[in-house]
């Protein structure tokens, strides 16, 4: 029984995670954030050929519940978006903010490094300024045998995104002018324009990881917090504005049980660790 709970436990987050990867805003770093893993996924990734089974199978899980959460919820969870906008997206932004707390306790900030909170700054500036890069269309086309190269760069791009909480990977696509030409190679199965950028993909999130990693080990004070400002820019990207109204009194209490809902996780985390 003691097997089976931190595999049930893997696949609920990873379903978590699949199915809100698909709401406007919200980034799988993020929803891992929210569940209190991201530090895990990065470190099994960082380490997966120094004890490979273990975390091979930690990752499996973690990605089999993606997938399952992705199939089954994300069409429930784009629903109730479509239908409740607003008030989904207060429970977002309770959400997201709850778990910056856990960024900074994270972080272990104490009287002797109070200056580590500045670190927050550049990550929030550099997510919220992403969204402003304005689309290019010239990479759109990278078909051809001499643009291989090209495309592989442009998965280790995309790698970023997928890595770093905050930042919307579609948008990145979007401004590579890739967006609408991976999705035509997947449904078309053009493996030779999408096999440069999955290899690229693997290699950025396989050496971008590491690098967070060793990161977070030896600056955990500086790389907890910019990771903190990643988060917190999640909230521009998803503020759906100010309601009017009760709809003012309803979207308080539901950013209210976002945050609280991440705070109990937190503490039922915590509980079970010690």
């Amino acid at each position: 029984m003691k097997n089976i709970k931190p595999i049930f436990k893997n696949l609920l987050c990873g379903s978590a995670i699949g199915a809100s990867m698909l709401v406007p805003g919200i980034s799988g770093g993020t929803t891992a954030i929210i569940l209190g893993i991201y530090d895990s996924l990065v470190n099994a990734v960082s380490e997966l050929f120094e004890n490979f089974r273990k975390n091979f199978f930690y990752l499996l899980t973690v990605l089999l519940g993606g997938a399952l959460g992705a199939f089954l919820f994300s069409g429930m969870l784009l629903h109730i978006i479509d239908l409740y906008y607003i008030r989904a997206m207060y429970f977002f932004t309770g959400a997201i903010l709850g778990s910056v707390p856990l960024m900074v306790k994270k972080a272990e900030i104490s009287c002797h490094n109070i200056y580590c909170i500045l670190f927050s700054i550049p990550g929030l500036l550099t997510a919220i300024g992403i969204g402003f890069i304005p689309e290019i269309n010239e990479l759109s086309g990278i078909n051809g045998p001499g643009n291989i190269a090209l495309r592989f760069v442009c998965g280790l791009i995309v790698a970023i995104a997928l890595i770093l909480p905050g930042i919307s990977t579609s948008h990145i696509l979007l401004v590579l002018g890739m967006y609408e030409p991976i999705l035509k190679s997947i449904t078309g199965f053009d493996l030779y324009y999408v096999f440069p950028i999955v290899i690229g993909c693997t290699t950025g999130i396989l050496v971008g990881t590491r690098l967070l990693d060793k990161a977070m080990k030896r600056f955990p004070s500086q790389t907890f917090m910019m990771i903190a400002g990643f988060v917190m820019a999640s909230v521009y990207d998803i503020f759906p504005g100010n309601p009017t109204g009760t709809e003012q009194a309803v979207c308080i209490l539901l950013s209210l049980a976002g945050f609280g809902t991440v705070a109990f996780v937190a503490l039922k985390a915590k509980n079970e660790s010690e």
